[in-house]
């Protein structure tokens, strides 16, 4: 210091030096060294800051002084705590700093593990702005206690992240994280200080992972031992784990220590990374670009700043690579961070650092295939070309791993997939990777197959000559051999590929790539065939769906097929070469091209381009049936054969030829159908060419399959027909002679050969002459005789040829027969085939299928015959037939079979069916009658459509339907629609599935024939039937009608199922309720009105199709309702709704969405309907509509979907509850998204506002536990995506969270917390516990997440309803958390809730007189923090309301309330409380004055700490609060409440005890007036502490009491003296007591009055006293025992009290002796100690008469005197076991010796030796006593002797 005054200040510094060096010095023992040090040490390093030389120079002596003693001695503590707090000043000098940190760290480690724990956040939080190097070695000496810290960290998630402050101070965040990472890098017995074992090697290497200068800092300065570094680590794993920091910052660090060389450290970190699993975002991209600094190491980039080389990391080893590779191979985000991916692969693959190994390898090149995935096309095109070499390098390189090689082809798959451009270039790869199949091993060709897969779309687009490269290669390997040897699998798995990308990469009309799928398609292996026959007719299947026909109406599709002749053309000319090379296949004596299974899938696809090529849409299902549109593909045929001068024609001719080979190879169906469709479609031209080949069609006809011998038998009928008479009659005779000798087989095939030949012969001449006649071609009735005979025979399979030969006969003409017989008669006639034919019908016995022939050939028979008798005959017998008919398949055969009756020759069945279409057929003959017609329809719609019977039902309406279908154009059916309308409608709502759907079609037919007029009609009539409008016809219910389907309710008593009128009565009458009748009924008609609306759903599905026009203003109105429906819980009804809606929705997404409000609305009207299917429709519809979408513009349905919600999720069923939760889920969901702040303010503010109210007002308070459950889930999660949009709502939101928070508790705790309302130490405990467990529950976790968006708005809307809350809420635990509410609010915002702060103080000090005491702890707490923000005008008003609560209210709750107020203001505003510290200290000096008891223990800490913290000490608080304490003394005096005047005068006498001497005199004075005062009447509880004090002031200041009292010493003597007259025994005790303190301390000699008031009470010497005495103790006891309290206070104030004056003293000398001696032999041990003290103090102040010889009188007095003495204390010496007596006795029996020296009177020496002699003998013999008891015994024994002897 410069300046005049420095020498003398640096000689002060000097001079403190140097005595806390002698200190030091002096310091003997390791505690004095250690107070010592902890005292001096701070403060002497602060004065190397000193500017003088000397002092720093005697500092660093010092410094080097104590360094010395303490650096060995590790018992020495030193100031730790200190030292931290002098480090983190940010005024200290770097000097100061650098000596401090040297003392820190060496005192650090000596602390205790727990010690050091705690001060962990406080080292954290000192080395923040410091040096580096400060840094690290701080960092350093904590690490080894982390581990510690885990064990002590607290388990409440919030308080957690706060521990260690790190959130305020980033910077240190990064310190710290950067350490411990490079810690847990740290290789055990690693040091920079060792050298290398190789000589060569210049310095040590740098471990993985690590810099060189983070080795340096984390190894510290000594090798660290290995076990110490594996404590350390471990501790440092289980601290990242618990939560103290965030996770994504230790995940990485945790990856290390996994990754640790030791299985502690290893276990500990696996352990931490499991239970952190589902919380790290490894899709965070700056956490994955630490990983891959940790894994690459420090990079050099160019164009990048460079890293000193100190500090470059060292790429990580295999060990860390394993446990980080997995990371990467999961993170999206590592996949895409450029260029980081592929340095790591590169490393892995291609590195030479030796830091991979094969696994690593194999995670190398899985991790290509994630950034193949999950990489943009952008990004990947620049390096995929890099990729394609490494991984085509990796296939070449490493033959001896397999399964990398295999991972390799598949990554090259997904990159060509990905970029096709890299791969389509160079098709050579693809040659490569087909001989791979050949070549690899199993596994791998597996791989090479998925790889080839992969890249089949990538060739799509690519250049010709390339795309006939791939078709060669293709055609190659799809009949690659299998070798001798070879792998077989290897080569189907070749063909498979081969066959993926014959159809995968060429369009469906690419001839070449067909034919090798068709080669493909008849392969010997299942998965090939299916393979190439899915890729051949895929586009055939998906032109025929019928889902994606509305769905692909604009999407332009190539060609399904290729052409048919460019087909053919491929095909015959393969079949010409492999005719001639060893391709060619040979059966018996047939070659063939190629195998018949390929033959069989070329015929196939080849008749499929046929129908294409002629303008058909060919589907696979109509292979079976060969003629379907056959004139169409003759017409085309015949064009093409016409053209191409004759090729085209032989090419035809050559298919056909194709197919005749392959039949006579092998007699397949697909071969047989082929040659049926080449000659049917063309007859004219192939027909011909067979008629030489009959025999062989013959032979054919012996064939084992049926459905063979079938299409051979019409091949034949197709070629017999052409023949010239002659060779037809030869032919048929050669095949009915036949029939004689053959099998059966071969009768079927003749049977059905016959029927077709004259079927067709006749029908192609009727087409040329209709006049023409056969009945009398012999050959022709008799092989129809022959054909009726059939229908007789034993074997079914010649009965149902029969049947289809007579149908075929009788369809292309008039048979042969009469009209009828006569019955006599064994002719057959038309009558009886009919009869025979409808005998078949009714058989039960006859197969099924022969039963539809036979209904089929019965009404054949009206076809071909114009003139057909018997037509109303059959007509009639078929409808007698419906009700014994069941079988829905016979019912169709038969209304076919009426179609024909009715029609007759006007049916299209009559045409030929290879040569006319539909459209163009012309009756062959015309002018048949209608009247048939007409009357069937009549039947149908009047009769049998009405029935009740289910079968005629059914038969009725699939009849009629085959009418509409069929004869619509008829005159009949026209006039008859309004009647077929009807009965379709009626039909509607049948209980069975099918005859609705039958009337459905039924009425769509129908609707097509009608008017426009009609068509509105009945659009009209089917919506209100949809809707509900239209009334039910309540059918008839009797003894046929089946209410309920078979098995749907119960079963009566007898055990048969309830399905009648009849057994429904049953029921009603046995359960004692017949009425319930009615309820059946009622449900019977209910039963048919539901079905009825899934009828008219039927209906309006066909209808809907057609009229769409129609329907367009209805959909509104139809949509919502059908939208329900097909959520409908009966399956039923749902499957029907749905199939309406895929009908009339297109695009079911769009519709939606366009009326998504009518929908809403319908769904939220039905959700709360009283039928319970209704509710759970409406839940399940709502559940699949929220889905995707949000409810932005319906949000007012919004608010009432919730509420309808939480009332149907309590439903009676369920079903409907479980649906309902579904529901609210996704309402949850919807709302949350909506809310979102990140989708727009407006949005979302509107739909926070549409949200909140439900969720508030009926969810939280909903008592069924779900609800609670998904409101409390959706408001957690809207308040997190919400966030500031809920500002305006937080003035209910937070309200209705608290008062939630409250009723979610339970009743339990309430009741338990009432119950203990008797003591409320542990009520208090209870109900604390509950409020702090309350502020980690969900709602509140919302109330704090929302306090931050708090402003002055949302306080004038939150506060009133908080001081609700506050003042009259029943739970307390929503109470507590109001309270809590407040006080974030007073950090939070603490500006703008000063306006609030007066209404919120206002209710807290009403709460404050709460009768639970949590509660009221609580609301101090919060007006504590409150106090920040109050006004100085509440602030007076609130200390003046506190001082006066305590003063005058009686309870001890409210003065407890008071204590933990001030307290809590003391705590958390402390310059509050300094600022009104007049107002609150001299409260709390008077309240710690408060008799303490077991109750108010913690309430008086309270006040002690109050007091303690704003006072610099108890002597300096009450002089700077002397003047507030002296005027509230006297009006704490003047109060009505004893305990209060008791603590005044408590707090009086600590007043004057604590200032002593230096009280003033006016403040002394008034303090003794004011006990005066206090004094005057009455005894009450608790004046005796105004006697006490009265006492401690003449203690403490009696000089000063003297001159004040001088004037009024009298009053104060008899005001004492009076009390001392009190009749209360304790108190009368206490005022003796303090009476003679008080005049012992003044000197006041009022002995005489003293003497006067108690010598009534102390025993007489007499033997009447002695024996009355005894008597009264005898008597009473209990009034002894007061009387022995009563005389211990009297003798402890005679002794205080004897006179100093001579004369008084003689006057009682005697008396108070003899008191005395007759006490001592019968008290109690407490009042002969009394005894003791008053013998001792009389003794003190006796002086013996000087002439005691010469003067007998007073010789005698004074040797009585001594006698009496002598009794006493020879009396009390003798009292064993009590030590404290002796010792006090044998003092005043010194005394005595010293006065009998004094006496120098022999006589009185002898006396009294006689009497004490005995005793002391007794006390030095007495075993128990003390030894030095026993020496002082001894000592006074020699000196009474002594005494003895000299006077002798």
């Amino acid at each position: 210091m410069s300046g005049p005054g420095g020498v003398p200040q640096a000689q002060d510094e000097l001079q403190l030096l140097e005595r806390v060096f002698i200190r030091l010095g002096c310091a003997e023992t390791d505690e004095q060294l250690q107070e010592a040090v902890s005292k001096f040490l701070p403060p002497v390093l602060l004065k190397l800051t000193s500017q003088n030389e000397g002092v720093r120079k005697k500092v660093m002596e010092l410094l080097v002084h104590i360094n010395k003693r303490i650096k060995n001695n590790h018992n020495i503590q030193l100031p730790v705590e200190a030292l931290l707090l002098q480090y983190q000043d940010p005024m200290a000098t770097s000097f100061v700093i650098n000596f401090t940190i040297i003392y820190l760290k060496m005192g650090f480690p000596r602390l205790p593990l727990e010690k050091q724990a705690e001060l962990v956040p406080s080292v954290l939080a000192g080395i923040e702005s410091k040096p580096t190097s400060h840094q690290d070695s701080l960092l350093l000496m904590i690490m080894p206690v982390l581990g510690e810290v885990a064990k002590i960290a607290p388990t409440e998630p919030e308080k957690k992240r706060s521990v260690l402050g790190l959130c305020e101070k980033p910077s240190v965040a990064k310190v710290l994280y950067s350490f411990m990472f490079d810690y847990l890098l740290l290789p055990y017995g690693s040091h920079p200080s060792l050298k290398p074992a190789d000589p060569k090697v210049e310095g040590c290497k740098v471990p993985a992972g690590l810099s060189e200068y983070g080795w340096k800092r984390v190894a510290g300065e000594a090798v660290p031992a290995s076990e110490t570094v594996e404590t350390t680590k471990t501790g440092i794993v289980k601290f990242l784990g618990t939560g103290l920091l965030p996770e994504m910052e230790v995940a990485l660090h945790l990856m290390i220590g996994a990754a640790d060389t030791r299985h502690g450290v290893a276990s500990a970190a696996d352990t931490q990374n499991r239970q952190l699993g589902g919380v790290i975002d490894w899709n965070d991209p700056e956490l994955v670009r630490k990983l891959y600094s940790l894994f690459l190491g420090t990079l050099v980039i160019k164009d990048r700043p460079t890293t000193k080389q100190e500090h470059k990391r060292i790429p990580s080893n295999t060990r860390i690579r394993l446990k980080l590779m997995p990371v990467l191979l999961k993170s999206r985000e590592a996949a895409m961070q450029f260029p980081s991916c592929i340095q790591v692969t590169f490393d892995l693959l291609f590195g030479t650092s030796g830091n991979s190994n094969a696994k690593l390898k194999m995670m190398a090149v899985n991790f290509v295939h994630q950034i193949i995935f999950h990489c943009p096309e952008h990004r990947l095109s620049p390096i995929g070309a890099v990729i394609l070499s490494a991984l085509t390098r990796l296939v070449n390189e490493e033959k001896d791993n397999p399964k990398l090689r295999g991972s390799c082809y598949v990554a090259i798959g997904k990159l060509g997939l990905k970029l096709p451009a890299l791969v389509n270039k160079d098709v050579s790869m693809i040659q490569t990777f087909f001989d791979a199949m050949s070549t690899e091993d199993s596994d791998t060709q597996m791989s090479v197959q998925e790889a080839l897969g992969l890249m089949a779309p990538a060739f799509r687009q690519i250049e010709q000559a390339n795309r006939k490269f791939i078709e060669a290669i293709v055609a190659t390997y799809i009949e690659k051999e299998e070798k001798q040897g070879s792998d077989q699998r290897s080569t189907v798995q070749v063909r498979l590929v081969a066959v993926q990308y014959a159809g995968e990469v060429f369009p469906h009309d690419n001839v070449a790539t067909r034919y090798t799928l068709l080669i493909g398609a008849g392969d010997v292996k299942d998965d090939v065939a299916k393979a190439s026959q899915a890729a051949l007719y895929a586009a055939v299947k998906k032109a025929n769906n019928p889902d994606l026909h509305h769905k692909r109406k604009d999407e332009e599709s190539g060609p399904i097929l290729p052409d048919f002749m460019e087909m053919l053309m491929y095909l015959m000319d393969k079949s010409s070469i492999r005719l001639k090379s060893s391709f060619k296949v040979i059966v018996g004596d047939v070659t063939l091209p190629f195998p018949v299974t390929v033959g069989s899938q070329m015929c196939d696809y080849i008749r499929l381009c046929l129908w294409n090529s002629a303008g058909v849409l060919p589907s696979k299902e109509m292979l079976v049936t060969p003629e379907h549109e056959a004139p169409k593909v003759g017409r085309y045929l015949k064009k093409v054969m016409g053209e191409g001068s004759g090729k085209k024609k032989d090419l035809v001719i050559k298919y056909v030829e194709l197919a005749e080979n392959l039949l006579r190879a092998s007699g397949g169906m697909q071969q047989a159908l082929a040659l049926l469709h080449g000659v049917g479609s063309n007859p004219a031209e192939i027909a011909p060419r067979y008629e030489k080949k009959m025999d062989w069609f013959k032979f054919l006809l012996n064939n084992t399959k049926e459905e063979l011998r079938e299409t051979v038998a019409m091949i034949y009928g197709l070629v017999a027909a052409i023949l010239n008479k002659p060779d037809f009659e030869k032919a048929l005779k050669d095949l009915t002679r036949s029939m004689k000798e053959k099998q059966l087989e071969y009768q079927h095939g003749a049977v059905l050969a016959i029927g077709n030949s004259f079927g067709r012969r006749i029908l192609l001449a009727r087409m040329k002459d209709p006049k023409q006649q056969f009945s009398d071609w012999r050959i022709y009735k008799d092989s129809c005789q022959l054909l009726i005979q059939q229908l007789d025979s034993p074997q079914n399979l010649l009965i149902g040829s029969g049947c289809l030969a007579l149908a075929e006969l009788g369809r292309c003409g008039p048979l042969p027969l009469p009209d009828s017989s006569d019955s006599d008669s064994s002719e057959q006639s038309k009558m009886s085939l009919i009869t025979k034919l409808l005998a078949l019908v009714k058989s039960n016995k006859a197969s099924m299928r022969i039963r539809e022939r036979a209904a089929l050939a019965a009404g054949s028979m009206c076809l071909g015959d114009v003139n057909f008798p018997h037509r109303r005959v059959l007509l009639e017998s078929f409808i007698e037939l419906a009700s014994e008919v069941k079988d829905v398949e016979l019912h169709f055969t038969i209304g076919d079979a009426l179609v024909h009756c009715a029609l007759g020759p006007l049916s299209p069945a009559a045409r030929d069916v290879w040569t006319v279409s539909e459209e163009e057929f012309s009756p062959l003959e015309t002018g048949v009658g209608a009247e048939e017609l007409e009357w069937l329809v009549s039947q149908l719609t009047d009769k049998l459509t009405r029935s009740t019977h289910p079968n005629i039902k059914q038969a009725s309406c699939l009849w009629l339907l085959a009418l509409v279908k069929h004869c619509m154009s008829q005159a009949a059916v026209q006039a008859k629609l309004l009647a077929i309308q009807d009965a379709f409608m009626g039909l509607l709502g049948d209980n069975n599935d099918l005859v609705q759907d039958a009337a459905s079609k039924g009425i769509g037919i129908v609707y097509e024939a009608c008017t426009e007029d009609q068509r509105d009609g009945m659009v009209n009539n089917l919506l209100d039937s949809l809707l509900g409008k239209k009334p039910q016809e309540v059918k008839k219910v009797n003894e046929e009608t089946k209410v309920f389907q078979e098995g749907e309710l119960g079963k009566i008593p007898l055990g048969g199922n309830m399905s009648t009128y009849k057994e429904l009565c049953s029921l009603a009458t046995d359960m004692g309720q017949p009425d319930l009748v009615y309820k059946f009924m009622h449900l019977a008609n209910y039963n048919a009105t539901w079905n009825s609306k899934r009828g008219a759903a039927f209906g309006f599905s066909t209808i809907a199709s057609k009229a769409g026009d129609q329907l367009e203003p209805h959909l509104p109105k139809i949509i919502p309702k059908l939208y329900r429906y097909q959520f409908d819980p009966t399956p039923r009804i749902q499957q029907s709704m749905s199939s309406i809606w895929s009908a009339l929705v297109p695009e079911s997404t769009k519709t939606v969405d366009k009326f998504l409000p009518q929908i809403l609305a319908e769904l939220q009207k039905e959700l709360t309907s009283n039928q319970w299917r209704v509710r759970e429709s409406c839940c399940s519809g709502l559940t699949d509509l929220l889905r995707g979408r949000t409810l932005d513009e319906a949000l007012d349905t919004l608010t009432l979907l919730w509420q309808d919600i939480f009332r149907v999720m309590d439903d009676i069923k369920e079903s409907v509850r479980v649906a309902a939760a579904k529901t609210a889920q996704s309402l949850s969901r919807v709302s949350i998204k909506m809310c979102d702040v990140s989708c727009g303010a407006k949005s979302g503010e509107a739909a926070v506002k549409a949200i909140l109210p439900p969720l508030l007002e009926k969810g939280l308070t909903s008592t069924v536990s779900e609800v609670r459950a998904v409101c409390l889930a959706t408001l957690m999660k809207v308040t997190k995506s919400a966030g500031p949009l809920l500002a305006p709502h937080l003035g209910i939101l937070i309200p209705a969270l608290l008062e939630a928070t409250g009723e979610m508790e339970g009743q339990q705790l309430n009741y338990i917390s009432t119950r203990l309302a008797v003591d409320q130490d542990v009520q208090e405990k209870l109900d604390s516990a509950r409020m702090a467990a309350s502020r980690s529950t969900p709602t509140m976790e919302c109330v704090n997440y929302v306090l931050q968006y708090v402003d002055s708005n949302v306080l004038a809307l939150l506060v009133p309803r908080l001081v609700d809350i506050i003042r009259g809420n029943p739970s307390i635990v929503s109470r507590g958390g109001a309270a809590h509410v407040v006080t974030t609010l007073t950090h939070q915002c603490p500006l703008d809730l000063q306006a609030f702060t007066g209404k919120l103080l206002s209710a807290f000090l009403t709460g404050l007189s709460d009768r639970n005491p949590a509660v009221r702890i609580s609301y101090a707490g919060c007006i504590g923090h409150l106090m920040r923000t109050a006004k100085d005008s509440s602030k007076e008003k609130l200390f003046n309301k506190l001082r006066a609560w305590y003063m005058e209210k009686e309870d001890d709750a409210s003065r407890a309330a008071v204590a933990f107020t001030f307290q809590a203001v003391n705590r958390h505003n402390p310059d509050v409380m300094k600022a009104y510290a007049s107002s609150a200290m001299p409260i709390a000096f008077l309240a710690m004055h408060e008799e303490k008891n077991e109750t108010n223990t913690d309430v008086l800490e309270v006040w002690e700490e109050v007091w303690l913290d704003g006072t610099p000490g108890s002597e300096g608080g009450i002089r700077l609060y002397q003047t507030e304490i002296m005027d509230l003394l006297p009006q704490a005096l003047g109060s009505n409440q004893w305990p209060v005047k008791a603590q005044a005068a408590r707090a009086i006498g600590t007043v004057a005890t604590k200032l002593g001497g230096t009280i003033q005199a006016g403040v002394q004075k008034k303090l003794v007036e004011l006990l005066l005062c206090g004094l005057e009447g009455r005894t009450w509880t608790g004046k005796e502490c105004l006697l006490r004090s009265l006492a401690d002031i003449a203690t403490s200041g009696a000089e000063l009491m003297v001159a004040n009292m001088k004037e009024e010493m009298g009053k104060l003597v008899e005001a004492l003296l009076k009390e001392c007259r009190k009749q209360k025994l304790e108190y009368r005790v206490i005022a003796l007591e303090s009476t003679g303190t008080i005049l012992s301390e003044l000197k006041l000699d009022r002995f005489k009055d003293i003497y006067e008031i108690v010598a009534e009470h102390l025993p007489k010497s007499t033997d009447e006293d002695k024996e009355n005495g005894s008597k009264e103790d005898m008597e009473d006891q209990e009034s002894s025992q007061k009387q022995l309290e009563l005389q211990f206070g009297i003798l402890t104030c005679l002794g205080l009290a004897w006179p100093e004056n001579k004369e008084t003293a003689e006057a009682y000398l005697g008396k108070v002796v003899d008191h005395l001696e007759t006490m001592a032999q019968n008290t109690t041990r407490k009042n002969q100690l009394a005894i003791v003290k008053c013998l001792a103090n009389v003794m003190k102040n006796w002086k013996i008469p000087v002439d005691l010889a010469a003067n007998q009188a007073p010789k005698d007095a004074c040797g009585e005197i001594f006698s009496k003495i002598a009794k006493i204390i020879s009396t009390l010496l003798l009292i064993p076991k009590y030590a404290q007596l002796r010792t006090e006795t044998l003092q005043v029996l010194s005394q005595a010796i010293k006065l009998l020296v004094e006496s120098k009177s022999s006589d009185l020496v002898n006396l009294f030796k006689d009497e004490i002699t005995r005793s002391l003998d007794g006390v030095i013999k007495d075993l128990g006593s003390d030894p030095n008891t026993k020496d002082t015994a001894r000592d006074l024994k020699t000196a009474l002797n002594n005494l003895t002897e000299n006077k002798n």
